[in-house]
């Protein structure tokens, strides 16, 4: 196990910065999540930790060694692509002792640890085929296999599960769930979805633009988005969003969204009168119920449409002028739901964010 440390690195690519002075730590044995969507700068970052890529500027430690300089064979990194990328000519066995083939170990040892790692993947039955004869998910689970047979200091993945079907993406995310917590070793993974960064990792680093933007545990991270384009980031849903004004009304001070909804803020100190605001809902964190929420915030809505997936309903409410969206796992109350006229949402799971420049600046729950 690995401790992973960059210190500002920065990389351009004629003349268009794709990372901006990049700074992180990974511990070791840890799971780290890289999140951010296309053109973020994530595969450039894990090649220059591979080095496959040199950075502009910066330095790349391992355990407090200087790597920056080193090439890939002295790194001991394995790195698993969202491309299958297997040796169509070779058997799968072969292509996942290639590696240690490489590395002189001996064939006794190779034919060893091909079928442990094999069999930790479920693959051992398509070691005799070709990558060609395999399906998505098990020429997937090859590269995999060939990443971690080595037993390298830091694994990478880049997006390995975004060219799967949804079903093997789901089962193929909780089967490396199971692998990586087994193996006990220093990963980054890289994805632009944020339900494979709650199932997988533990450690958040989302990076947008080539900057890193926010940095800390999973959840605290979802909890406390560090702005809107966070928010959006950190739901597979996206983030309602409803605009609201700081007014002061007798003794009281309010965020009014419309003539019919307005939150008391008085005790809020964080929040002021005439500034304009945006109020972030997770469409998840809208309940047709107030049972079990302690400190809930009672809305007037009227139903637009249902969105059925047989497994959740993603509601569309009008508030005002304004239509936001509500994630419900109850379909068997899909003829109540469609009669809805108020919801609830707990008040720690409204974000207020700034609309001058889009920064939260609390949650109406305190934080």
């Amino acid at each position: 196990m690995t401790e992973i440390k960059l210190e500002n690195i920065s990389k351009s690519f004629r003349g268009v910065n794709v990372l901006d002075n990049v700074t992180f730590q990974v511990r070791s044995g840890e799971v780290a999540i890289l999140l951010g969507p296309s053109g973020a700068g994530k595969t450039t970052l894990l090649r220059i930790i591979a080095g496959t890529e040199s950075p502009d500027s910066g330095r790349i430690y391992f355990d407090d060694e200087d790597v920056t300089d080193k090439p890939p064979k002295e790194r001991d990194v394995g790195m698993v692509f969202q491309t299958f990328a297997l040796y169509p000519h070779m058997k799968v066995y072969d292509n996942i002792a290639s590696p240690l083939r490489a590395k002189k170990v001996p064939e006794s040892e190779i034919r060893r640890r091909v079928r442990e790692i094999a069999e930790l993947l479920g693959i051992a039955h398509t070691l005799d085929k070709r990558p060609q004869e395999c399906s998505g998910g098990e020429a997937q689970r090859v590269v995999i296999a060939r990443a971690l047979v080595k037993d390298p200091k830091v694994c990478l993945f880049d997006e390995p599960l975004t060219n799967l079907d949804y079903k093997v993406r789901e089962v193929l995310r909780i089967e490396l769930k199971r692998i990586l917590k087994e193996l006990k070793m220093t990963v980054i993974y890289s994805t632009p979805n944020p339900e494979e960064a709650a199932a997988l990792g533990r450690t958040l680093i989302h990076i947008r633009n080539g900057k890193v933007i926010q940095i800390g545990p999973v959840k605290d991270c979802f909890r406390n988005p560090k702005d809107l384009e966070a928010a959006k980031c950190y739901s597979p849903y996206g983030v309602n969003v409803l605009q609201a004004k700081c007014v002061r009304d007798g003794a009281r001070k309010l965020l009014k969204v419309n003539e019919r909804l307005s939150i008391d803020v008085s005790g809020n100190d964080q929040l002021v009168e005439g500034e304009k605001y945006l109020l972030g809902i997770y469409p998840h964190d809208i309940f047709a119920s107030a049972a079990g929420i302690a400190n809930p915030l009672r809305v007037p809505v009227n139903v637009e449409f249902l969105e059925n997936t047989g497994s959740e309903l993603i509601v569309n409410l009008r508030i005002g002028d304004k239509v936001i969206r509500m994630l419900s796992t109850e379909v068997e109350r899909i003829r109540e739901i469609e009669r809805l006229q108020e919801i609830y949402i707990p008040l720690e799971s409204i974000f207020v964010f700034r609309e001058s420049d889009e920064v939260r600046v609390c949650n109406l729950g305190g934080r």
